[in-house]
């Protein structure tokens, strides 16, 4: 909940008393409120390394196995066990990549629609890093759902 201070000296006026609630910039409740949005580098290069290097491994491991006499049921399940294992570590790290596009490329009337601070996104990738994948990932989906709704205001994971 919002107070406002009054001088014993100078009572406003029902004015001044709404202005000071509705048109603070700097309370992201207030209908004046501007964000101050990130937009975040997005480095290509790492990111297509870690999508076109597991690629060329598990082609490379498939061959290797194919000419080592290894059955094509084997080569499948040892290429899926790889592959699951390599998403399941980097999953934090390729939702977190995933978000920061979004932040890149957004347009400011999307991301402005927001009433809290930090935004929905920002506060998704502080949730993930703060409480790990799942629970972070839980954690910023209901926000997401709490997000546009009468209130706002301040709220960190």
């Amino acid at each position: 909940m919002k107070t406002i201070e009054f001088n014993s000296d100078h009572l406003p006026s029902v004015d001044e008393i709404s202005n000071k609630l509705i048109y603070d910039d700097k309370d992201p409740r207030s209908i004046s409120y501007v964000r101050k949005l990130s937009r975040p580098s997005i480095k290509w290069f790492r990111i297509s390394c870690y999508v076109f290097i597991p690629i060329v491994f598990l082609f490379a491991v498939g061959v290797i196995l194919k000419y080592s006499g290894v059955s094509a049921y084997v080569r499948i399940a040892i290429i899926c066990a790889l592959s699951l294992s390599y998403i399941f570590i980097n999953a934090k790290r390729s939702l977190i990549c995933i978000i920061k596009i979004y932040q890149r490329y957004a347009p400011e009337s999307v991301r402005n629609k927001c009433r809290f601070e930090p935004s929905c996104s920002e506060y998704m990738i502080l949730s993930i890093n703060k409480y790990g994948m799942l629970k972070g990932f839980r954690k910023g989906f209901s926000r997401l759902k709490r997000c546009n709704t009468n209130g706002g205001g301040y709220d960190y994971p």
